[in-house]
């Protein structure tokens, strides 16, 4: 299954990263960067919202998973507030 963005902006890092197998952080600017990790593949440097970041891999258990989480300040934050603002 894919992996969309939730928002458009810069791909900051894509590549290998411990516990999370292809991670990709994507930079959506003011301090905000949204992570996909545990993807099996990972592609593309500009996104736009929607766009396929990669496809959905394994967890280290072996079942489909895809990690997400969005840092503004290089803090975890509720996703679902930020979405709400950005639309």
């Amino acid at each position: 299954a894919p992996a969309m963005s939730v928002h458009e902006h810069t791909v900051a890092f894509a590549g290998p990263f411990t516990g999370f197998g292809t991670l990709v952080a994507v930079d959506h600017g003011h301090a905000a960067f949204s992570l996909y990790g545990h993807l099996q593949d990972a592609a593309g440097t500009n996104v736009r919202r929607g766009a396929t970041l990669g496809r959905v891999g394994l967890s280290p258990s072996g079942g489909a998973a895809l990690y997400f989480e969005l840092r503004i300040d290089g803090r975890p934050v509720n996703p679902l507030e930020w979405l709400r603002r950005h639309r």
